[in-house]
């Protein structure tokens, strides 16, 4: 019988373990340590590179029963400094948030073409932690060059998504190709932590689920 991955489980008991991380590798590691505590008999991998594209580095991958789960993971923070359990954590502002939208999304499409490469492939997932809650909301300008990126809560991705026409090269730079999902994905934001009652203090997350 296959074992069932939950993986709301899962960051359920990174909620109980971490409600801050330092960057997003202190995510990485935490999240794959509860991913083995879990499933003791799954293999855990840490930027693993298929052998379909060398250029790929998975950021965590998960084999149960010969199926390979991948998971790609975004913490993007507003710079602050928090105090947690007498630890001092001082996150990092990283800003631009068009091409961390981007990104993410780029993150989806990354794990389609696993599925699509990868006969072992059983389910896939993204995930977002952020203390940005702009990240939920719509762009302010109508017209804003990252529109058809925007992970606002509820909006619905599929399909080439691109930047305005009125795009920088600098901004798009790296990022020029348009995104294409060939599934449908809503963007549910959720809580994660309080930290405190400033801008900077709440946490957020996002994760969507790549079917087989």
């Amino acid at each position: 019988m296959i074992e069932k991955f939950n993986i709301e489980l899962i960051i359920s008991k990174l909620k109980e373990k971490r409600k801050i991380f330092v960057s997003e590798a202190d995510f990485q590691l935490e999240m794959a340590w509860i991913i083995k505590e879990q499933y003791p008999n799954a293999k855990v991998r840490l930027e693993y590179c298929p052998t379909f594209d060398f250029s790929m580095h998975i950021d965590i991958l998960v084999i149960i029963d010969n199926r390979w789960i991948p998971i790609e993971l975004k913490y993007k923070t507003k710079g602050c400094k928090k105090t947690v359990d007498s630890e001092i954590f001082n996150l990092k502002n990283h800003g631009a948030k068009d091409v961390n939208c981007y990104l993410y999304l780029k993150d989806i499409q990354r794990i389609e073409k696993i599925r699509d490469n990868v006969s072992e492939f059983r389910e896939g997932y993204t995930i977002f932690i952020t203390n940005e809650l702009s990240y939920t909301k719509k762009p302010l300008k109508q017209e804003c060059v990252y529109k058809q990126f925007s992970l606002e809560d509820g909006i619905v991705k599929n399909g080439i998504l691109d930047w305005s026409e009125n795009a920088s090269e600098g901004t798009k730079k790296n990022c020029e190709k348009p995104i294409n999902l060939k599934d449908k994905y809503i963007m549910k934001w959720n809580y994660y932590s309080k930290i405190d009652d400033t801008n900077t203090g709440t946490f957020v997350y996002l994760v969507n689920k790549v079917n087989k």
